[in-house]
């Protein structure tokens, strides 16, 4: 027992020895940022980083005034990354931090390049595979809503039909309008054009821009959506007599007249 009595204080003093050998202290006194020696404390050393990532304040917090270290250190380890991007809006794979410390893992598919690629997305032998198409999701949110394009998040509509002069959306039937005002079906629906009769579908339908619906036919709209192989009016126009056209089926555009008959589906 005599020998155990004599360790202890040995052992106690290597190790208080072996700190100030190396220039640390273990803490200041509790109200004070000054450290009891003239060493440089842990706490100190803590700080010195803690300010050099910019990280932390000064000012006191909900935990009180505990003197410029301890208020930095403190409200430091208390911050919480902030930030409005959701698990849709980060790259797939990708992981982020918004209002929490816990990591999330972003969902968000983007246009890749397709090197197997071998058809047009209408050829007999095509299929999702070889022209790398995206598995499009079953939309139900609104009236008239059938899938969402993964990689844009475009809600695309169903086929714009003429109901007996009125204007509806189809799951399989379709109806020919022109750009302008003059086709027979949107005479029938009042006058109205192409763009028209998207934005008075009303819940923000539009009619797709032509670049709209080259990015849809990329991300596989022949292998997702109804009735493809036609040519479907985009709000984009050429000039005051000319807009654009794009076929969903082969991703082909360009341009014809206003007065002219095709079908239309509306995005939002």
């Amino acid at each position: 027992m005599k020998k155990l009595k004599v360790i202890i204080p040995v052992i106690a003093i290597a190790i208080i020895s072996g700190f100030i050998s190396i220039g640390y202290v273990l803490a200041e006194k509790p109200t004070d940022d000054t450290p009891e020696s003239g060493a440089t404390s842990y706490i100190k050393a803590t700080y010195d980083s803690i300010v050099a990532l910019s990280h932390g304040s000064v000012a006191a917090g909900a935990w009180g005034d505990w003197g410029s270290y301890w208020n930095r250190i403190r409200s430091a380890a208390e911050w919480v990354p902030s930030g409005d991007a959701e698990v849709t809006d980060v790259v797939e794979g990708k992981l982020f931090y918004k209002d929490s410390r816990t990591q999330a893992t972003g969902t968000k598919l983007v246009a890749e390049p397709c090197p197997t690629q071998a058809y047009h997305d209408s050829h007999g032998s095509a299929n999702p595979a070889d022209n790398c198409s995206k598995t499009w999701e079953t939309d139900t949110t609104v009236p008239g809503a059938e899938k969402k394009d993964p990689v844009t998040g475009l809600i695309w509509s169903n086929l714009l039909v003429n109901n007996a002069g009125t204007p509806t959306f189809n799951p399989s039937s379709n109806s020919t309008w022109s750009w302008d005002a003059s086709g027979a079906n949107n005479v029938a629906a009042g006058g109205k054009t192409a763009i028209q009769l998207c934005s008075e579908r009303g819940d923000g339908w539009r009619l797709p821009t032509q670049k709209e619906l080259m990015q849809a036919y990329i991300d596989g709209s022949n292998f997702n959506l109804t009735q493809p192989a036609y040519n479907f009016w985009s709000a984009t126009e050429v000039s005051a007599t000319d807009a654009w056209y794009v076929n969903l089926a082969t991703g082909f555009t360009n341009y014809t007249i206003k007065p002219i008959s095709t079908l239309v589906r509306c995005v939002r």
